[in-house]
């Protein structure tokens, strides 16, 4: 049986893969009908400082997780770094003019950093037993089912109600996503609790066999 913890960061995935996939088939096209000046360089190059910021700040994020002991660290890496991803769309809204559009991909690179390890981490740590290809599995469904469906909702919804109204929408369901992690905080552990629940052992294999290197301070 999945535990909760798997449960709810599949969930949550799910949800906040939904949000960002309505955005998938449209959002070249807001940028050059309500970007001023825009042309598909500008589309190009949000796309390079999202993956400039990821580039940039998904080593020092994971190396200060790396330091930092137990659980609570990814925890809270999680949740600030969903609730900003899921903010991002109304950002856009105010966007202008090009360099806004860089702006915004810049930060949204910056969250993606925050919450991606640490889901990976804490999906990892709360592995069941004689279940790792099936609760991995259950992830990549997940992400498959709900990229796919929403990619193509994103082009109804925005061709009936406007970027707009798409965009908040986005936002409203990466927030729901995000919301969804929070009871969470009473599984992930400190050091501490994990040595005193004597789970260190299993963390350690687990993250051993997933995991390229050691992560979260356990040695």
């Amino acid at each position: 049986m999945v535990n909760r913890v798997i449960k709810k960061l599949v969930l949550s995935d799910f949800l906040l893969n939904s949000a960002f996939g309505l955005l998938a088939p449209i959002f070249a096209i807001f940028i050059l009908r309500n970007i001023e000046g825009s042309t598909l360089r500008v589309v190009g190059l949000a796309t390079t400082f999202y993956w400039i910021a990821r580039t940039l700040t998904t080593v020092p994020l994971s190396r200060f997780m790396d330091r930092t002991d137990g659980e609570r660290d990814e925890f809270y890496f999680i949740v600030v770094g969903s609730f900003m991803m899921s903010s991002i769309p109304l950002f856009f809204l105010l966007a202008k003019v090009p360099w806004h559009i860089y702006l915004i991909q810049f930060i949204s690179g910056l969250s993606a950093s925050m919450a991606v390890p640490s889901w990976r981490i804490l999906f990892t740590d709360h592995l069941d037993k004689g279940s790792t290809g099936y609760e991995w599995s259950l992830e990549d469904i997940a992400i498959g089912v709900s990229v796919g469906i929403s990619a193509y909702l994103g082009s109804l919804l925005a061709d009936k109600f406007g970027f707009h109204t798409v965009f908040i929408f986005v936002s409203m369901l990466g927030y729901l996503g995000t919301m969804i992690l929070i009871p969470i905080s009473r599984d992930a552990k400190n050091l501490a609790q994990i040595k005193k629940e004597h789970r260190l052992g299993a963390i350690r294999l687990k993250r051993k066999k997933i995991l390229p290197r050691k992560v979260d301070g356990i040695k």
